[in-house]
């Protein structure tokens, strides 16, 4: 995980962000949803930098699309547009950081070539800069992205980009719980499956 121990600057914010990642963690020890996680993660990290607006991307089962995971200060008209993206090397900054699975800083939305197919979307919804990152698995596997928007031209701080990286590492780890949570479960279910039709065959079969 990204770590902030060298980093000095708006220690207020990086305090913030660490007592979210904390309630974040106890979510997760609750058996919250994977939907609930993601809400709560834009929250707290909004809530820890003001003016920022966050956006969670999940890469769809196909490789190819990003649905929307959360984006709750985001127009829902915009998060509606954006819903089943196809990645690619020029698709604004969350469709370009998952193909190229790198951060991707775009300052100014407005003149940046990888935003060309979205840029009057993005600039009708008076969104101007977008920092995308993409989230990972722990074997660097594409689980979706973690944008910042702000609503004027701008790059990020190195202690904001710290941030963004270490909430998307977060975030990783959100996915995969409930990933392999999911697996499990319907492993069970065809275990129990299974076992009801052995069940099932031994008690009709005819005597021997």
């Amino acid at each position: 995980m990204p770590t902030m121990s060298h980093t000095t600057e708006h220690p207020e914010s990086l305090q913030l962000l660490l007592a979210g990642e904390q309630r974040l963690l106890e979510l997760l020890a609750t058996g919250a949803t994977l939907p609930t996680l993601l809400e709560a993660s834009t929250h707290s990290f909004e809530f820890s930098f003001p003016g920022v607006i966050c956006s969670v991307l999940l890469l769809d089962a196909d490789g190819v699309h990003l649905r929307h995971g959360a984006g709750p200060s985001l127009p829902q008209a915009y998060c509606e547009a954006i819903d089943g993206v196809q990645i690619g090397a020029n698709v604004g900054s969350c469709g370009t950081a998952a193909f190229t699975r790198q951060t991707v800083i775009v300052s100014d939305i407005a003149t940046d070539r990888r935003w060309q197919d979205y840029r009057d979307l993005a600039l009708s919804h008076q969104l101007r800069a977008c920092w995308s990152v993409p989230i990972l698995s722990a074997k660097g596997q594409v689980l979706g992205t973690f944008a910042n928007y702000h609503r004027e031209p701008r790059a990020p701080q190195p202690y904001e980009l710290i941030a963004i990286e270490r909430n998307a590492y977060l975030l990783g780890l959100f996915i995969e719980h409930h990933r392999i949570a999911a697996d499990l479960a319907a492993q069970q279910a065809a275990l129990l499956e299974s076992e009801e039709r052995y069940r099932t065959l031994v008690e009709w079969s005819p005597e021997p």
